[in-house]
């Protein structure tokens, strides 16, 4: 019995299923692959899966990362990835399927693009006026539908606007997690700029260190 580390696309019309529904699509078309994928035990049995960091709905992603167990240690590595790839419906991408390096809990932060339709004069400065602050204080919605207060600001390691995108890497894992699209909605609350349409893609997990998480 081995872990394998599968890592695939989110694209287009996907980007409108939402984990809980992605998790019966992989288990799905990893039944469908043929693969031998191990099996939890007990009355209600099924494939063992884990996401490293579960997708917003809405977001599209280059990065998403899947851990499964399989039962023979020979099949390789290559032979899942085939396997994965002959099964996949539009819009899922397997790109690679590796040997885990990292346990799930060195997630530390997660790269985001921010595309919107234009960034004008006006929103470009009042959102390098809004990254420059100290502090920046919303609520933030938990797990279990309890609301507390966060300071943002300490969250957002690193940003940048190139023309209409706006690109964040933010803290994120299982023990705190900044969605951009909180970012976005204090910036625009706190600024008073007419909220705008646009796109979220997920291009990078990174481990603690900010190196690419494997």
């Amino acid at each position: 019995m081995k872990n394998v580390r599968i890592y695939f696309k989110k694209l287009g019309r996907m980007k409108f299923v939402s984990h809980l529904d992605m998790t019966r699509v992989m288990s799905r078309l990893i039944k469908k692959s043929g693969i031998p994928v191990w099996y939890t035990e007990g009355f209600n049995r099924h494939i063992y899966m884990n996401f490293a960091l579960p997708l917003s709905l809405g977001f599209e992603s280059v990065c998403e990362i899947m851990d499964i167990r399989l039962n023979d240690e020979s099949f390789s590595n290559e032979e899942t990835l085939e396997a994965l790839k002959s099964v996949c419906p539009p819009d899922i991408e397997f790109f690679a399927v590796c040997d885990p390096v990292k346990p799930t809990k060195e997630i530390g932060f997660s790269e985001y693009k921010l595309e919107f339709d234009e960034i004008d004069s006006k929103m470009s400065t009042a959102l390098n006026e809004f990254f420059a602050r100290e502090s920046v204080i919303c609520e933030k919605v938990g797990k279990k539908g309890k609301v507390k207060e966060v300071d943002i600001i300490p969250k957002i390691h690193t940003h940048s606007i190139d023309g209409n995108v706006i690109t964040l890497t933010l803290v994120a894992g299982s023990e705190d997690n900044l969605n951009p699209t909180l970012v976005m909605d204090t910036f625009f609350d706190n600024t008073g700029i007419i909220p705008t349409f646009y796109t979220v893609l997920r291009t990078a997990i990174l481990d603690k260190s900010g190196n690419e998480f494997e």
